[in-house]
């Protein structure tokens, strides 16, 4: 329970925040009368920004400035808001299912490959999508390659084919498109049969490994075999790891059938009438006996856009009202665009994933984007990460930051700040250069910081101050790092979280002050190149409640590619206590893990665990396929077993995010995508059915 003085601190700044939505509502032309919606978003930053509660008054006052505290609060404490009506008293259908599932076409959720190469007087740089062939393996389904030089200059797309060698159509070459991030060195490699590329006058360019260090670059005209590994071979930042978000439209209400929705972006190219990189569904408290709150099986498509011609390849960032969205489109040529899209209300804003429209095409959905380049487009720069919105309280005021990245020369990249992100066309503040890759950005309210891992193994910052900000690089915690996650911020006790998949011996945790004084790194498994986790950690109800003995999990590396639960423990100073490390194994072999998602239901006074695995889930039948798991931690460290409570999930999942503990029928769940098969799934909290 909360003491009655805290309450009212939070009044206070509830009713502060009231006014400034019915200001929101009134921008947008809304009606401000006796009763404004109270929206509340809940997307990617919700896993990265946290605010535990304090027993210091002064400290909550400070986190309490930030708006996107309301929504936080609201989304721990849903006890207090939703309509309390008797929950549904139906047994349990045998065995474990979803609520629903929805397709998302074709695509999977899987990390895109960069590469660059210099053979000879031939360069060249390029991008795939993959499909994870289980094993450390993945096929190369989707991609292009620009070659510069001496021969063949222009860029070529993919030609599909393998995982089973094929040959070429002009019949002069065997390739595979497979690659082995693991395999013949520590860095991503081409198979020995190697890429194949191909114009549209049939011109063909096959890329190929001949040998565990020699590989050969062929054009039929041109052939150069060199030795050494000249390829530059990376998993993009963020290793594929994207959310699904949702938005609730009132907390103060009944939930909505039409209102409350889920978006989530996809890594496709977009068509105008047929596959969508961006797509939300509503009706999401249905399911497909017809018993649900909403009426209907399943979910309904609110709208299946073809924004823009790349990839949304990261999670997606909501406006406090829920009627914009900000995402990054990539493409495959190595340009990325900031967009704010306001969801359409009028025209048909597309009926399914494979029958997108163009916002603002026969709707009055408006797409405004801005190409994030620091010179005007002369230098390419990609971005697979997800933009990181500041909440002012005002959405005609927010501003965003995002990042982009070059594996040119070893990897670069820039910090961007963007202004009138929900009010007209973006714009770029400033934008800061950065000396390696960088990961998405966290902003932090309280230090007024935006932090961000990077390739060289460290925790960078920038203070947003003045129009011409510079980089304050962290010391190096992993020098073996080869993943750029996002950071986790404790905003009230002003702490960061970081992890990296090697510093030359071990998967690591490490926590630092957001002064960066100081770090205490914690070991959460073997090194590993295979795959870019382990991902964001969550802690336990102790840890936000500000009481009890908080715990931070984390699904680390195990032997080095077994995803393995790591519970840590903390000093009585709040720091990791590296000699309080409790850990079991979600898998029986090699897989790759998603983020961690802790949920307390008050309804049922559980604390709950959510990751999905890709492969090779320990509770899963005959333990050889991907799962998400739900993990009872209400009495400390969870038993991991074959009778532990599991879906399956093909290819394993995205991050997941929340729904409620509402009483209602269905309205009680957790979102995520499945990585292969790509559909976006609901599935009850409960024991996942």
């Amino acid at each position: 329970m909360y003491a009655m003085s805290r309450f009212s601190s939070w009044t206070i700044t509830l009713a502060a925040f009231c006014v400034l939505s019915a200001s929101s509502a009134a921008l947008h032309g809304q009606a401000v009368g006796k009763h404004v919606a109270l929206g509340v978003a809940s997307d990617w930053t919700h896993r990265h920004v946290l605010y535990p509660s304090s027993n210091n008054y002064a400290v909550m006052a400070r986190i309490q400035k930030d708006p996107r505290w309301v929504h936080d609060w609201y989304l721990r404490h849903p006890e207090t808001w939703w309509p309390d009506r008797p929950r549904d008293t139906r047994k349990p259908a045998k065995g474990s299912q979803r609520d629903w599932s929805y397709s998302l076409g074709t695509t999977t959720f899987e990390p895109l490959f960069d590469f660059s190469f210099s053979i000879g007087p031939q360069t060249g740089n390029g991008s795939l999508n993959v499909s994870d062939q289980l094993n450390g393996q993945y096929l190369a389904t989707a991609g292009s390659l620009t070659v510069g030089g001496t021969y063949d200059i222009g860029t070529y797309p993919l030609y599909p084919g393998g995982p089973s060698v094929f040959t070429s159509p002009s019949g002069q070459f065997i390739y595979d498109n497979l690659l082995f991030p693991a395999y013949p060195s520590t860095n991503p490699s081409i198979d020995f049969d190697g890429l194949l590329f191909r114009n549209s006058s049939g011109f063909e360019v096959n890329i190929w490994g001949n040998g565990p260090s020699a590989y050969e670059y062929d054009d039929l005209g041109y052939s150069h075999d060199v030795t050494g590994s000249p390829f530059n071979v990376s998993i993009d930042p963020g290793g594929g790891q994207t959310y699904p978000a949702k938005f609730l439209f009132d907390v103060t209400a009944a939930p909505s059938c039409t209102n409350d929705y889920v978006v989530v972006g996809i890594p496709a190219d977009p068509a105008s009438g047929g596959q969508a990189n961006l797509v939300g569904v509503n009706n999401l408290y249905s399911e497909p006996g017809g018993s649900g709150y909403c009426a209907g099986t399943g979910p309904a498509v609110k709208f299946a856009y073809a924004s823009g011609t790349g990839q949304i390849p990261a999670a997606v960032s909501l406006s406090q009202d829920g009627t914009r969205i900000a995402y990054i489109e990539n493409l495959q040529t190595g340009r990325s665009y900031f967009h704010s899209l306001t969801i359409g209300t009028t025209g048909s804003n597309g009926t399914s994933a494979t029958a997108a429209v163009v916002p603002g095409a026969g709707n009055n959905a408006v797409d405004a984007s801005i190409l994030l380049s620091p010179d005007g487009g002369a230098t390419n720069q990609s971005s697979t990460n997800s933009p990181f919105v500041m909440y002012t309280g005002n959405d005609a005021a927010d501003v965003a930051y995002a990042t982009t990245y070059s594996g040119l020369d070893g990897g670069s990249g820039y910090l961007y700040k963007l202004g009138n992100v929900f009010n007209g066309a973006p714009t770029i503040v400033w934008k800061v250069a950065i000396d390696a890759i960088p990961s998405a950005p966290i902003y932090d309210t309280v230090s007024n910081k935006i932090f961000f891992t990077d390739s060289d193994g460290r925790i960078d910052n920038v203070t947003d101050s003045g129009s011409s900000p510079s980089v304050v690089y962290g010391t190096v915690v992993a020098s073996g790092a080869t993943s750029q996650n996002a950071v986790v911020i404790d905003s009230t006790n002003q702490m960061i979280y970081a992890s990296f998949n090697s510093n030359g011996t071990n998967a690591i945790v490490v926590q630092a002050p957001t002064s960066m004084a100081s770090t205490v790194t914690v070991p959460v498994g073997a090194a590993t190149t295979t795959f870019t986790g382990p991902y964001s950690p969550d802690f336990n109800n102790a840890f936000y409640a500000g009481s009890g003995t908080p715990v931070m999990y984390v699904a680390g590396t195990g032997t080095g590619t077994l995803p393995t639960l790591y519970g840590i423990g903390f000093t009585g100073a709040g720091l990791l206590n590296p000699s309080s490390v409790a850990s079991t194994p979600l898998a029986t072999g090699m897989a790759d893990s998603s983020s961690m998602t802790e949920f307390y239901n008050a309804s049922l006074h559980k604390d709950y665990l959510f990751v999905g695995v890709t492969n090779n889930c320990l509770a899963t039948a005959g333990g050889s396929a991907g799962c998400v798991l739900s993990l009872d931690i209400t009495s400390g460290f969870p038993t991991v077993n074959a009778g532990s409570t599991a879906l399956a999930a093909p290819g394993g999942t995205t991050g997941i995010v929340v729904d409620n503990d509402s009483a209602l029928s269905q309205a009680s769940s957790i979102y995520y995508a499945t990585k292969s098969g790509a559909a976006l799934v609901k599935a009850t909290q409960s024991a996942l059915n």
